[in-house]
């Protein structure tokens, strides 16, 4: 890139959400810092698995008071009528008028967790220590995804995630694991079913059986459920169909709050989009829900039987 090794004073970057995030982080952001320039972002959303909407999200945590936000919609800018903003209402869908014209970052088609709203998110969602703790686990490598969550009646509150990066292995998460929650506490896993065969941290022995040694109940299927049963039973649990929402998640689980807003289906397929890199910390979830908290009809899942350690 031309821009590469040059010292810049300041910079404006328009519609960043369709840059790639090396543009900023590995080529302008380097260039600012021997003069200590400006940048100013500006951009049409582009959905919440952009990098843009990453650091959107970071302005309102940053403790150096250097970085501030705004946003306008078309109608604020004043260069588009009123009559023509109304005019693409009425042709356009509402999620792409949101986006195009109210700057909301939306995903446009084929969301996964259709249920999941604001609704779900709320500081309640706290550890009641009394009672179990409940574990859904995702083996990937980087990262290795834990959901923490405890049953209170006809409720589950999500309180905590488990996001371990840089290779860790299931042994690394299970001292995490041990590490914030100790030793005393009853800890019931949901992993990955596959993890009952699969050897992911090179010792010579399962993910499951990792687990179980380190103290935890390992509760799992014999073979791994459908796809369309655990993303039925997370919908469910987010929203059923009375209205009634069971799930509560606090706002520190960052990353499971961007895998329901942001997980799509592949096109023209019922397969979630792995691409997109939001995928683990919703599959963690969706595991602890299957085993713990499947509020769907059995009538409507695919038969699966489980074994418990």
């Amino acid at each position: 890139m031309a821009l590469r090794g040059r010292s810049l004073s300041g910079v404006v970057l328009d519609e960043a959400a369709f840059m790639g995030s090396d543009v900023w982080f590995e080529v302008i952001r380097p260039a600012l810092a021997d003069k200590e320039g400006w940048a100013l972002f500006i951009s049409t959303p582009d959905g919440t698995a952009s990098w843009f909407y990453d650091l959107w999200c970071y302005v309102p945590e940053d403790i150096t008071g250097l970085w501030q936000r705004w946003s306008y919609t078309t109608i604020d800018g004043g260069n588009v009528s009123k009559q023509e903003v109304e005019a693409a209402r009425a042709q356009l869908d509402i999620r792409t008028f949101r986006q195009e014209f109210e700057a909301s970052f939306e995903n446009l088609t084929g969301l996964v967790a259709v249920s999941f709203s604001d609704d779900n998110i709320s500081t309640e969602a706290k550890d009641i220590k009394v009672l179990p703790l409940l574990l859904g686990v995702d083996f990937n490598v980087d990262p290795m995804s834990g959901i923490c969550a405890v049953k209170d009646n006809d409720t589950l509150y999500v309180f905590d995630e488990i996001m371990l990066r840089g290779g860790a292995t299931t042994w690394d998460f299970a001292e995490e694991v041990t590490r914030r929650y100790g030793v005393d506490r009853r800890i019931i896993a949901c992993p990955d079913p596959t993890g009952g065969a699969r050897k992911t941290s090179g010792v010579g022995v399962t993910d499951h059986t990792i687990l179980r040694r380190s103290g935890f109940t390992v509760q799992s299927p014999r073979a791994p459920w459908k796809i369309r049963d655990k993303i039925t039973a997370v919908n469910t649990a987010l929203l059923d169909a009375s209205g009634a929402r069971r799930t509560v998640i606090h706002p520190r689980c960052k990353q499971l709050i961007k895998d329901l807003r942001t997980l799509t289906y592949t096109p023209n397929t019922g397969l979630p989009n792995k691409n997109l890199g939001v995928d683990h910390a919703f599959d963690a979830f969706g595991y602890l829900v299957l085993q713990q908290f499947n509020l769907a009809k059995p009538e409507t899942l695919g038969a699966t039987s489980y074994r418990l350690y």
